[in-house]
């Protein structure tokens, strides 16, 4: 079992600061965000005929992986679905690191 696991958020633009304040209170001692922008068809809007995707933050954390299911929790309770941010967890293991200060 890998020591340590990659948390990837999914949100809607504009939350991820708030996503980070809900998962440092859970453990989380910092992450890295992303910009992207959404491909799910039910999500596209048309603008004097151009069709807009909505902007994503993606929320990259690289936790212990005994603090990982605590800060995916966090995230989903406060930012989850039926919310504002409708943010979207999950989590990869991590075989190897280096830097990190843990």
């Amino acid at each position: 079992m890998s020591d340590f696991k990659l948390i990837v958020t999914i949100c809607n633009h504009g939350y991820a600061e708030e996503i980070m304040d809900s998962a440092k209170s859970a453990g989380a001692r910092g992450g890295t965000v992303l910009r992207g922008r959404s491909t799910a068809i039910h999500e596209e809007t048309k603008f004097f005929g151009i069709t807009l995707h909505p902007e994503k933050d993606v929320i990259l954390i690289v936790s212990k992986a005994e603090s990982g299911n605590k800060i995916m929790s966090a995230i989903t309770a406060d930012h989850g679905a039926g919310k504002k941010a409708h943010a979207l967890c999950f989590s990869v293991p991590i075989d190897e690191t280096l830097g990190f200060n843990f």
